[in-house]
């Protein structure tokens, strides 16, 4: 039994390794795309807000310290609200398409535009003071 999973792991791992999303047409692939594609523009959400928040640091004319540190708090505050936003705004979307196969892709698509508009308006706050 445990060779089973063992082989089982690795014909996986291969499929994975072998997903070409530019030719992806199965509800499975094309949901297995979605989310690499989510997964990388996650990883640029959280890039960016990182970004933001040491541009704060660095911003040389005003605000003042106090108001940066305001600014600051401000800002990881609503990092928070906007993510429960976008987890609602897009649950939303997944309802509304809830009694087809493109839910997933539905929901992954709103999550990646949300995250994507999200960074503009990150690259805002690092381009307000230069």
């Amino acid at each position: 039994m445990k060779y089973f999973y063992i082989i089982l792991l690795v014909i996986v791992s291969n499929q994975a390794s072998a997903l070409d999303c530019q030719k992806a047409i199965t509800t499975p692939d094309i949901n297995d795309c979605g989310r690499i594609e989510l997964n990388k523009m996650e990883v640029q959400l959280n890039l960016a807000f990182q970004r933001t928040l040491k541009a704060i640091d660095i911003i040389r004319q005003e605000p003042s310290t106090a108001n940066k540190t305001d600014l600051k708090k401000k800002l990881i505050e609503a990092q928070r609200l906007w993510i429960k936003f976008r987890q609602v705004d897009c649950q939303a979307t997944y309802i509304l398409w809830s009694d087809g196969t493109i839910r997933g892709s539905m929901y992954m698509a709103c999550m990646y535009a949300r995250a994507e508009q999200r960074i503009k308006e990150l690259k805002e706050y690092e381009t307000a003071y230069d």
